[in-house]
């Protein structure tokens, strides 16, 4: 299995669910440009709030379920691989300010137990699905220890066993999937489990000036960066990331260099470690480089990433489609001007790029 597609985030989650927004957002026809671009796969983040409530927790609403039962039905109908992705789940978010008050790390907190009762409803709900459709059991998990995500990931992996025992599914590496991580993520026996990482290397390229990051949030780096080549005051940048959110020191970590195609394959090397001791399938299930970076920049990281998923065959979905600071499409005001955008506002070059990396 060759996964290669995009991501449509922004559509069932980190967006407000109502159903005007879910309605406009993603309909067949862009289902069909995907599919007409060559890409086999879609990963689609579904945020929980989308069919249960914190008021209501443990009832799902079947009118909301039924966008998923659409966008799922939809991809399958075109012979699309389809990833369902729990972005964001009961006690846990990836975000800055939100990973505090993650609780479903404690066995007796309520909100694993909704976890956990999420997958059983879901891994019922779709058991009759043909193998087109993916289960991914959480996006970026963010455990102090690695061992409590190994854990709740073995638990989430029995539960859909229960109901489904040949569905692929999906576990991503600790820290937000970070490649350094793959040393202590759990090999399953279970050989219908996808290993799965997030590639942001270096994140002062790929999140230059994104305001939503730590390090631009506390007015640590600030700064335009081109690739290939040097960053510029990273070391007094990670000193300071050190007093405000150690916990993200993980991506400053070896960034003080002059960055190529051979920096980000050794980045890398966890990963392929990981593939080649145990034979698996590895998944890189999110990269890119947000659109406030300049087009040459932009094309540079994207191009050798893929050159580098390509040679090693590596499964991919790009972030992300459309909108969310990084889309092949953006039809926000906020890049309404940006030079990654033709008069459609589509990124052309980005689009190509990727589809060089589709293997024929």
């Amino acid at each position: 299995m060759y996964l290669t597609g995009v991501n449509i985030g922004g559509f069932l989650s980190q967006c407000n669910l109502t159903d005007g927004h879910i309605k406009k957002f993603i309909d067949e026809k862009d289902i069909n440009y995907i599919k007409n671009w060559s890409f086999n796969t879609i990963r689609l983040p579904v945020d929980y709030m989308l069919f249960e409530s914190d008021d209501k927790p443990f009832l799902y609403n079947e009118k909301k379920l039924k966008y998923l039962d659409r966008i799922i039905d939809l991809c399958i109908e075109k012979d699309i691989y389809i990833i369902l992705d729990l972005h964001k789940a009961p006690g846990h978010s990836f975000s800055y300010k939100e990973r505090d008050k993650n609780d479903i790390w404690n066995k007796k907190s309520k909100n694993r137990k909704r976890f956990l009762n999420i997958w059983d409803f879901l891994s019922e709900r779709y058991k009759k699905y043909n193998e087109k459709l993916i289960f991914e059991i959480l996006n970026e998990p963010v455990a102090d220890k690695d061992e409590d995500w190994n854990q709740l990931a073995k638990d989430a992996v029995e539960i859909i066993r229960k109901k489904d025992q040949s569905r692929f599914i999906i576990i991503e590496s600790n820290k937000w999937g970070h490649c350094d991580k793959f040393s202590k993520l759990k090999k399953f026996d279970d050989d219908r489990i996808i290993y799965s990482f997030h590639f942001y290397d270096p994140i002062i390229v790929t999140h230059q000036l994104a305001e939503w990051t730590s390090f631009y949030i506390h007015n640590i780096y600030r700064q335009k960066v081109k690739y290939p080549g040097k960053p510029d005051g990273l070391q007094e940048a990670k000193k300071r990331l050190e007093e405000k959110d150690k916990s993200f020191l993980i991506f400053f970590k070896n960034q003080d260099k002059n960055w190529n195609k051979n920096e980000l394959k050794k980045i890398l090397y966890p990963v392929l470690k990981f593939r080649d001791k145990y034979k698996v399938n590895i998944f890189c299930g999110e990269f890119g480089v947000n659109a406030k970076t300049d087009p040459e920049t932009r094309i540079n990281w994207t191009q050798d990433i893929i050159d580098i998923f390509k040679k090693d065959e590596i499964s991919w979905t790009y972030w992300n489609y459309k909108n969310m600071d990084f889309g092949l499409w953006d039809f926000t005001e906020k890049y309404k001007d940006n030079p990654n955008y033709n008069k459609k506002r589509l990124d052309e070059n980005i689009l190509k790029v990727l589809q060089a990396g589709i293997k024929k």
